[in-house]
């Protein structure tokens, strides 16, 4: 991969449950990007716990301690993204690397939102479809995410252009992201939200080069990455919240992606 990409250790959106979190830890290695959306949490980001509204946007540097706490009231999708950025790219956008964890939050606006959750599906669409070059690719969707957030605040700075939003599509992905751990029931929740899926799912594979159920099964090994980076859970009970029946089953089918075992990509998610 050209060195002035940036590298997509993992990428994924789940639902967080009601009252639930995880009390913090640190990436020795890489960065990440974590957006707050559709509900309100609390953040623990800089060693301060902070409550923060839907669409709230935070940059984890290497090193930082964060994690999240939701009230009972709160349901928040976390959209997620775990990378290694050139550094030439943070001397080019230096609120990027600012050494005040506090100049690396953003509250988006209504556009500024839509322009980061079309860019972030077209990056999670790359890691879904495994297309050749498909690492190039998403790293090049991360970069524009990177630019537009250090244009975001900047005065008289154009913003970053949202890709074209398309309602259904977004809905289909939502399907997606919320059946990634639950995937049986992922034939009713279209039938329920997604109406017009017969004819959706050929405009999603022309535009992903994916069906939708591919997208899922790929979107699961995702989570997997996710849930070992942003969690201590044991690999056992990350296999059971993706809703395999056995362990085996999953560490296989991880291996078969990722080409390590869970276990071993743990201990070193960039190597």
């Amino acid at each position: 991969m050209p060195e002035w990409l940036p590298l997509v250790v993992s990428a994924g959106c789940s639902l967080t449950p009601r009252g639930g979190g995880f009390a913090g830890h640190i990436h020795a290695d890489h960065d990440e990007i974590c957006l707050v959306a559709n509900e309100g949490s609390i953040i623990r980001h800089a060693g301060v716990e902070r409550e923060v509204e839907a669409g709230t946007v935070f940059l984890f540097r290497r090193g930082e301690f964060h994690g999240y706490r939701n009230l009972p009231r709160q349901e928040p999708h976390l959209w997620l993204v775990h990378f290694i950025a050139d550094e030439a790219l943070y001397r080019e956008c230096p609120r990027l690397a600012a050494a005040d964890p506090e100049q690396r939050v953003w509250r988006l606006s209504r556009d500024q939102l839509a322009g980061y959750q079309g860019l972030f599906v077209r990056l999670q669409a790359e890691l879904a479809g495994q297309r050749p070059g498909a690492g190039a690719a998403a790293a090049a969707w991360l970069r524009l995410l990177l630019v537009g957030a250090a244009r975001w605040d900047a005065p008289r700075a154009p913003a970053l252009a949202p890709p074209p939003h398309d309602a259904e599509l977004m809905t289909l992905w939502e399907v997606i992201y919320d059946h990634v751990d639950r995937p049986a029931d992922f034939t009713g929740a279209l039938a329920r939200r997604v109406p017009n899926y017969d004819s959706l799912r050929h405009r999603f594979r022309r535009i992903y080069d994916c069906a939708p159920r591919d997208a899922l099964l790929n979107l699961r090994m995702e989570r997997a990455k996710s849930l070992l980076l942003e969690s201590d859970l044991p690999v056992k009970e990350v296999a059971e919240r993706l809703g395999y029946a056995r362990q085996h089953e999953f560490a296989r089918a991880f291996h078969a992606r990722v080409g390590r075992s869970p276990t071993a990509w743990r201990q070193q998610p960039t190597g």
